[in-house]
């Protein structure tokens, strides 16, 4: 559901460059999928990222951690999209309330989201924990 808020609504402009869009039931798109974010692992010392099919076992695993976490993120912003948009239709405490525990659903898993991407980097590096 589209919110009225105009910035809600950008973000999901500048999400959509990272891959998002509304989940639609279907399989993933790894490669697809790690195409658009891989460019976000390129360093000076490390330059050229693999492409998903040509990662390792435990690499591949490691990327479709970090993109599930991703998608999580993505199905959080789309519920805390929602209820932000109700919050439009008059006060109401318990709307409030839903929409903070939507909130914080979303930053927990955008947090989520960027630990999985700092594991991934050490992965792609051959640095293991």
């Amino acid at each position: 559901m589209p919110s009225p808020d105009k910035l809600v609504e950008s973000n999901v402009s500048v999400l959509a460059k990272f891959g998002y869009k509304a989940f639609d039931g279907a399989e993933e798109d790894w490669s697809g999928m790690w195409a658009l974010l891989k460019g976000d692992f390129a360093t000076a010392e490390f330059p050229d990222v693999s492409d998903f099919a040509d990662m390792r076992p435990s690499q591949q695993e490691a990327a479709k951690i970090y993109m599930r976490r991703r998608l999580i993120a993505d199905r959080f912003f789309e519920e805390c999209r929602a209820v932000q948009a109700d919050l439009y239709k008059g006060i109401n405490t318990d709307q409030m309330e839903r929409y903070t525990l939507a909130r914080d659903a979303y930053e927990d898993s955008v947090n989520h989201f960027g630990e999985a991407r700092e594991k991934l980097a050490d992965v792609l590096k051959d640095v293991y924990w």
